[in-house]
């Protein structure tokens, strides 16, 4: 955290911080594009404000007047830039609501709004991208999470569901039906003869179900062909042989790496080793909803694929996607948060 102290001097430097952050070229309109803009004076908050000359020209009047958060998914927010900031920062490292509002001063229901906000526009902007793609090494290993319809206790009251069994008591493949989500992860190796190669690169799923016809399409949009694809022997994954390089270790015998005949270590315990820190960062949560256990896998998945920064180049580029996004998903969520069946959080 001592890092986010030159952010949160006073709430002017806060806002060119995130000014510089949102435009690092220079300011430009968020509605035309134009750089054609002249400042104006600031908010009481700190926020400066501009003119858009081509848009006021566009609209016949003189001004034509936006701020640093015109456009952002801040837009709407009461709150300062320092607050922003500092939430921010908590958020970065793993908190939940409750150690958000208590080292922010905030009340736990606004720090949870927030943390969907952030967790929303991470996930529309990072998770969603469709130029993310894992070549080379590749490993796919499959987990559940207990996680249920959590705070939704209204409709075991009106009978419109029953209540949920705890998953753990459960026997079988977990389903999001019977409360344990599961969760898909591919995962690109680290080159480790190139020193600044980034950290291995992971991509996580959240699903009803794992099975072929469910993440086959996911394999064959992230993963590109002729990498080297590693796997266990579940029934899952046999179609990969077609376009990838398929290996397999035998869980079931105890094998659980072996070194193949060319030399390649075949193996999941890169997937694994992830596992075991997502369910620790998912324990702070003291219980998760199915409808945001995605948001809160979202991330982790981009702050572990960006564990190679340095914490306040993470920060920015946390920033920079946060500001780039639409907040369209989220808002599509939130809309159908009382209405979508769980099975359909995923989808």
């Amino acid at each position: 955290m001592t890092h986010l102290i030159p952010y949160l001097q006073d709430d002017q430097k806060a806002a060119d911080d995130l000014r510089q952050v949102r435009w690092p070229d220079g300011v430009t309109c968020p509605r035309c594009g134009s750089a054609a803009v002249e400042p104006r004076a600031r908010c009481d908050n700190g926020l400066q404000r501009f003119n858009c000359g081509p848009c006021a020209a566009r609209l016949g009047q003189q001004c034509a007047m936006f701020t640093d958060w015109t456009s952002a998914i801040f837009e709407e927010s009461k709150w300062r830039p320092l607050e922003w900031l500092l939430v921010m920062g908590l958020w970065q490292l793993k908190l939940n609501a409750t150690e958000i509002a208590a080292a922010a001063d905030i009340q736990e229901r606004t720090a949870q709004r927030w943390i969907h906000l952030l967790d929303g526009g991470i996930y529309e902007t990072d998770h969603l991208a469709p130029t993310r793609h894992l070549e080379h090494q590749v490993e796919a290993d499959e987990c559940d999470q207990s996680a249920g319809s959590k705070g939704l206790a209204r409709e075991v009251e009106r009978g419109e569901r029953a209540p949920r069994p705890r998953g753990i008591q459960l026997r079988g493949r977990a389903t999001a039906e019977t409360g344990r989500p599961p969760l898909l992860g591919l995962v690109q190796r680290r080159d480790k003869a190139d020193q600044d190669a980034p950290a291995a690169q992971v991509y996580l799923e959240v699903r009803e179900n794992v099975r072929t016809a469910t993440i086959q399409p996911i394999i064959a949009a992230k993963v590109k062909g002729g990498a080297q694809f590693f796997t266990d022997e579940y029934t899952s994954y046999p179609f990969t042989k077609v376009d990838y390089d398929h290996r397999t270790v035998n869980h079931g015998a105890g094998e659980y790496a072996r070194r193949a005949p060319d030399g390649t270590c075949v193996h999941c315990n890169t997937m694994e080793g992830i596992w075991s820190g997502l369910r620790n960062v998912l324990d702070h949560f003291k219980g998760i909803s199915q409808r945001f256990l995605h948001l809160r896998v979202g991330r982790y998945e981009f702050l572990h694929n960006h564990t190679h920064l340095h914490w306040y180049q993470t920060f920015e580029t946390a920033l920079r996607y946060i500001f780039s996004t639409t907040g369209d998903y989220l808002r599509q969520m939130t809309h159908q948060h009382r209405r979508m069946p769980l099975t359909l959080c995923y989808r």
